[in-house]
């Protein structure tokens, strides 16, 4: 059979697979349920029932039917894997929340390491987000049914896909693809287009449907598609309709030619696909079109090049209605029949039966089952059948229902299709085949010793990494070494905490493994690639997650009383807000409004007065939100810079009631860590606050001790309108703490420049400077141009929140209230009219980030980037330059990036008091 057609339906590989369904938590126990004949739809209790909201008159009403196939754990996610606050997850809709964790386990089946910018597509589907009209909108602070930023952002089918992007660091399209029960399949389709296009180098493809509450069954209607008795009987006499059933289903594909080269394992290959509508050639909108049929399966099994008769299944969309299913048979053989000749008793099922309509997922979910049945060479049987639809005319088709599992053990079944038909007439179909055979080990290099690398989000994580891997080999000793490291090596998302050993068989697995379990990571990388022959990547553990319950009850009281997302030890005090503000000392309600407000903001119960905010799961946006809520509530400013170190309710309260009675907040100088020795200035990026310097001591190691300066935008008089004017206003402010040097000073950005001008001013002043710190610092001559007029850089900013996730998440309206566009533009304008005029005499330390930012965003601001090497022309001394992942924009951003940025920092400031 040859590998190439028509460029636009070339062979594309399955490559991996993950998924959550009725019953089944993954995909292999998904084809356990399937191969054993199991129905997860199940009865629900009265109390279930009750529990869903259904009243006991509409309960005991005899059109009742309380069954359905729910999902479990739907309410559980790990939000800090992947870097969500638990308000963002309280929020967001457990669709999303399952398709992005399913997304992350599916590119780990496929060893498709995510991150660095990789050329991945997102193709998603998604149903009604039932959890936002249920839950969220009838919860007390939401009730008034207004859509707020982060509401919307959580719960919007448009942010399916594109949330994956961000999260896994994709940069291929992300789209969310929605034609109802066809939609996931549409999205395969799709996917495949872009490969074969060439526009991307890997898809992940599916959908999730999930519907609240999963509990409360349903009211049978004469002639709906629901079923009469809770059962969905696919090809059988007594059939009148679906079930509802909840799950997600992802595919991760590759052009067949790139999976066999970089020795992905391939479980099948899509051969050829088609999408199509049915127009206005049938009955009724919601009515199956038999010419739309027809002519689908026909382009898409004619496309495959795969003769027609070597399609040994076909997954069906198979609803179990009376009408639809003998329709859909009767297209199939035309459209079979057109094509060529069909096999005798090509075989037909519908996993309907067992998991119910899984909506907007049922297309891949049902592309699942038949990779897996290429795959396994097996046929699970068709269940909740008895006598067959007279209607389907079996006797005149070449199909056949299997009763039991159909093994192909003396001639292989070579291929396998899929049918998914929407509501509104989108028809999509797949011709698949089996995976071509894996190639031989070369058993010359079996003794090689091989670097056996494993990495995780935290120590924790890792160690459970390599209790769970160590598990696998004892299940699995056939695993192939080379395989082995190969996947851990190219096939792994590289997290920040790394452990390296060499194995050369797998006693050396095994005894490395127990080392890292009893003393710990290493912290090593290997010394270089090392070489793989024919190795292939195979199944291992995936990175351990640690989901908890994230979840908004309808009609419940106030947020402080909900069940938490992160909560307290089983056990644990909830300590009383009044009779805390009381202990402190004063018992104003000043804690108790200040705690209430951080309850609800951050989805927390029972914060205590010296609860951290930061690892209550705070972070800088969510500060701009919160300050600004105290303002309105407590008629007090406080700086955001100081909101950022005040960390505790208790500190926050006491700055409030500072800030009441008019006692100054400082000079503009901000302690954002206490150390050892003299302390290093670090000056505001544009925005004018230091919330980054907060993130980024959070991960420094480092001792020496930190002061940030902020903008002087809240403070009496006016502002200074150029660069030389700001750095002489915060030599003033430095030298009022620290009257003589040696001075410390750094920046990120724009704070880098402004600390080389009070270098300069320094040393004018006849004052010892240690090395100036930049963060990628852009050199003076790459500001060298006009002004932006408001508009201009009203329209940049735009441009910026969508390129940094240090933007994301948070309302862009709160931030041009608070004054940010209004500061940033002002700093903006100070460097389009600076340039040096004396160097400093001194080296400079830069850390610069190893990505070019956005043009498109360079282009809005108006900034000619100029190499940044330029900086030595600038100064007497040595130009130090570090690189640090990530671009100007993402080098902060949470998981590696600002852990190597942190330890970059580190590293440069041991350079201080050194001659």
């Amino acid at each position: 059979m040859p590998d190439q057609h028509d460029p636009l339906t070339g062979p594309i590989a399955v490559v991996g697979m993950a998924g959550r369904f009725p019953g089944a938590a993954s995909v292999p126990e998904l084809w356990e349920l399937l191969l054993s004949g199991r129905e997860a739809v199940r009865r629900f209790s009265a109390e279930e029932t009750a529990a869903a909201g259904v009243s006991p008159a509409d309960a005991a009403a005899p059109t009742r039917v309380p069954y359905g196939a729910d999902l479990a754990d739907a309410d559980l996610f790990d939000a800090d894997f992947f870097g969500i606050t638990p308000r963002d997850a309280r929020l967001m809709d457990p669709q999303h929340r399952v398709f992005l964790t399913c997304a992350w386990a599916a590119a780990e089946d496929a060893g498709l390491a995510t991150g660095g910018g990789a050329n991945v597509a997102v193709y998603a589907a998604g149903s009604l987000s039932t959890y936002l009209l249920h839950n969220v909108l009838r919860s007390p602070e939401h009730a008034d049914g207004t859509l707020t930023y982060p509401v919307l952002l959580g719960n919007d089918k448009d942010f399916l896909a594109t949330r994956v992007a961000y999260k896994l660091g994709l940069r291929g399209p992300a789209m969310t693809v929605q034609t109802a029960c066809s939609s996931s399949l549409a999205a395969v389709h799709l996917a495949c287009r872009a490969l074969n296009d060439g526009e991307v180098d890997a898809a992940l493809a599916g959908g999730v449907s999930i519907s609240f509450p999963q509990s409360a069954g349903y009211d049978y209607q004469e002639g709906g598609i629901l079923s009469r008795d809770g059962h969905c009987r696919v090809f059988d006499a007594e059939s009148s309709g679906t079930v509802k059933g909840n799950g997600c289903g992802v595919v991760v594909l590759r052009r067949l030619a790139d999976a066999l080269r970089d020795g992905d394992r391939v479980y099948a290959v899509i051969r050829g696909s088609a999408l199509n509508n049915d127009g206005a050639a049938k009955i009724g909108f919601t009515a199956p079109g038999t010419a739309g049929q027809q002519a689908v399966i026909r382009r898409a099994t004619e496309d495959s090049g795969v003769p027609v008769g070597d399609i040994g299944y076909v997954e069906t969309h198979g609803t179990g209605t009376a009408v639809g299913d003998p329709l859909e048979l009767t297209s199939l053989a035309a459209a079979h029949r057109a094509a060529g000749t069909p096999a005798e008793s090509t075989l037909i099922g519908s996993l309907k039966a067992n998991l119910g309509h899984l909506d907007a997922a049922a297309g891949v979910t049902g592309l699942i089952k038949a990779v897996l049945v290429l795959h396994h060479q097996t046929v699970p049987p068709q269940i909740n059948i008895g006598e067959p639809n007279p209607f389907l005319r079996l006797d005149r088709l070449p199909y056949e229902v299997p009763r039991a599992a159909v093994r192909f053990d003396a001639e292989p079944l070579r291929a396998a299709a899929v049918s998914s038909f929407g509501i509104g007439g989108t028809n999509a179909h797949c011709v698949l085949t089996r995976a071509p055979a894996a190639p031989l080990t070369d058993e010359r290099h079996a003794a090689t010793p091989y670097p056996v690398v494993l990495s995780a989000r935290d120590a924790e994580a890792l160690t459970e990494l390599a209790r769970r891997l160590r598990a696998h080999l004892d299940e699995h000793p056939g695993v192939q070494l080379a395989d082995l490291a190969h996947t851990l090596g190219a096939g792994r998302t590289r997290h920040p905490v790394v452990h390296t050993f060499t194995a050369a068989t797998h006693e050396d697995v095994r005894v490395g493994l127990d080392a890292l379990i009893a003393d710990g990571a290493n912290g090593e990388l290997p010394a270089d690639d090392a070489p793989f022959p024919l190795a292939r990547k195979i199944s291992l553990p995936g990175h351990p997650l640690r989901p908890q319950r994230h979840w908004i009850e309808p009609d419940t009281p106030r947020p402080v009383q909900r069940q938490p997302a992160t909560d307290r030890p089983p056990g644990a005090p909830v300590p009383d807000p009044v009779a805390t503000a009381a202990g402190s000392g004063t018992d104003d309600g000043v804690l108790e409004q200040v705690t209430a407000v951080l309850e609800e903001h951050l989805g927390v119960r029972g914060i205590a007065p010296d609860d951290d905010y930061h690892d209550l799961g705070g972070d800088s946006l969510l500060a701009v939100e919160i300050v600004s809520v105290f303002r309105d509530r407590f008629g007090v400013t406080l700086d955001l810079d100081a909101f950022g170190t005040l960390r505790t309710p208790d500190r926050m309260a006491g700055a409030v009631r500072a800030a009441r009675t008019g006692e100054p907040a400082g000079r503009g100088l901000v302690t954002v860590r206490e150390g050892d020795g003299a302390p290093l200035f670090l000056v505001h990026p544009a925005g004018g606050t230091n919330l980054l310097y907060v993130r980024l001591a959070e991960h420094s190691r480092s001792a020496v001790p930190l002061t940030a300066l902020s903008f002087p935008a809240a403070e009496a008089g006016p502002r200074p309108t150029t660069l030389r004017d700001l750095a002489a206003l915060y030599v003033e402010r430095v030298r009022s703490v620290r009257p003589h040097g040696p001075y410390r000073l750094g920046g990120y950005s724009f704070g880098g420049n402004v600390a080389f001008e009070m270098a300069v001013r320094l040393q004018a002043d006849g004052e010892q400077v240690e090395p100036v710190l930049m963060l990628d610092t852009h050199v003076p001559e790459s500001y060298v141009g006009g002004r932006l007029s408001p508009a201009e850089f009203d329209a940049a900013f735009d441009v910026l929140s969508a390129q940094t996730s240090l933007l994301r998440g948070v309302d862009i309206e709160v931030l041009r209230e608070e004054g940010f566009l209004t500061i940033w533009q002002a700093n903006h304008d100070m460097l389009k009219t600076y340039y040096p005029d004396r160097p400093f005499d001194g080296d400079i330390l830069l850390l610069q980030a190893e990505e070019s930012e956005p043009e498109e965003l360079l282009d809005a601001l108006r900034v000619n980037v100029r190499d940044k090497s330029l900086w030595q022309n600038h100064i007497t001394g040595r130009l130090r330059v570090r690189k640090v992942p990530g671009h100007h924009f993402t080098m902060f951003e949470d998981g590696e990036r600002i852990t190597a940025l942190a330890a970059a920092f580190d590293d440069a400031v041991t350079r201080y008091g050194k001659r």
